[in-house]
């Protein structure tokens, strides 16, 4: 995958992919993965497995086919092809037969499919419509700031899975009354299921990850206390601060903390996360470095929205998850190879 192929799923596609695998198993046992395409043409690369056979999709997202000429389209162009799988919401009856026809493997988010692998796995579902509860299943399970606060922790260490509900409180500052509802709302969507040992596991890798950096950019960081200086030179500035004489307040973030991770990137821009809560934190470093107020300034300190005692493994950085959503932030594109290689880390440590 080049820098430039290197992509978000885009949120969108993410819920209406959720929807219909979620759909689907409503009538099929099946297990899913979805990942970003290295092609553009591609919206994701989805694996279903299916009666132990293991399909790999490139993937097309429509958010909505009402026409049989949309099909045809789509088919006379190459947007579908017999390696594809079409992801859409709900088709009519009409609609299905034409995308059989028409050799047009799809999933729609009543539950409606056309799967035909070549090899005797077949599978057509047809007539289906979304009813009150299966349409509005997604819309009422909403990614809320304590779920992403959860996720981060989850994909931080996947052992917070099947922590006590006080652990988990205590380490991402939610409520214990709300985390159940976060793990129905995650579970619905796909993210995490029950292992047959009753163990909660990361389902979806690559979405949860997806799903965290776009949420974490979109939601919860603007609600975060942050504040913009200018001072010494990001490098100058990343080289003469050690955040080790307050463990437990501090941490590199973004730039300076993928060059420390990775070796990769010289730091433009420096982001340091600070727990606010701690007395005197923000007003020390502002005074050791005669750090000036400045909205557009390079140096971002962003309050931790975590309890810093949690998730040390990566410090003097914050834990990786968070360091790849603050360069997608960065909207930079010399940050996404760098972006890759920490997405690439983090995926390693949730699989192994």
């Amino acid at each position: 995958m080049n820098e430039d192929a290197f992509s978000l799923l885009a949120t969108g596609d993410i819920e209406l992919i959720n929807c219909a695998v979620h759909a689907l198993r409503g009538f099929v046992a099946l297990h899913s993965e979805v990942h970003p395409h290295k092609e553009r043409k591609w919206d994701a690369l989805v694996h279903l497995e299916i009666e132990g056979r293991r399909l790999k999709y490139d993937c097309k997202v429509k958010t909505k086919i009402d026409r049989h000429a949309v099909l045809r389209d789509m088919k006379a162009r190459g947007d579908v092809t017999k390696a594809s799988l079409l992801v859409t919401s709900t088709l009519s009856n009409e609609l299905a037969a034409t995308c059989r026809e028409l050799g047009i493997q799809f999933i729609d988010t009543a539950g409606n499919a056309f799967i035909n692998d070549g090899n005797g796995l077949y599978i057509f579902i047809s007539g289906r419509r979304a009813d009150d509860s299966s349409r509005f299943a997604l819309e009422g399970s909403t990614i809320t700031p304590a779920a992403l606060r959860m996720m981060f922790a989850f994909l931080a260490d996947p052992s917070m899975l099947n922590a006590a509900y006080r652990d988990i409180s205590v380490a991402v500052r939610v409520s214990t009354g709300a985390i159940g509802k976060v793990f129905e709302t995650l579970e619905a969507r796909g993210f995490i299921a029950k292992a047959p040992n009753g163990k909660r596991i990361i389902a979806a890798p690559d979405l949860l990850l997806s799903e965290w950096a776009t949420g974490y950019l979109g939601r919860l960081k603007p609600k975060l206390k942050t504040y913009r200086f200018r001072g010494p030179s990001p490098a100058e500035f990343s080289a003469r601060w050690n955040p080790g004489y307050r463990e437990s307040a501090w941490g590199w973030g973004g730039e300076a903390a993928a060059a420390i991770q990775t070796g990769h990137l010289k730091p433009e821009t420096c982001t340091v996360y600070i727990d606010m809560d701690a007395p005197g934190a923000l007003h020390a470093m502002v005074k050791d470095f005669k750090l000036k107020a400045d909205p557009s300034g390079p140096i971002e300190i962003v309050h931790a929205f975590w309890n810093m005692d949690f998730f040390t493994e990566s410090f003097p950085t914050v834990p990786l998850p968070l360091i790849y959503a603050d360069l997608l932030g960065t909207n930079d594109s010399r940050n996404l190879a760098v972006a890759k290689l920490i997405a690439a880390e983090v995926l390693q440590n949730v699989r192994s």
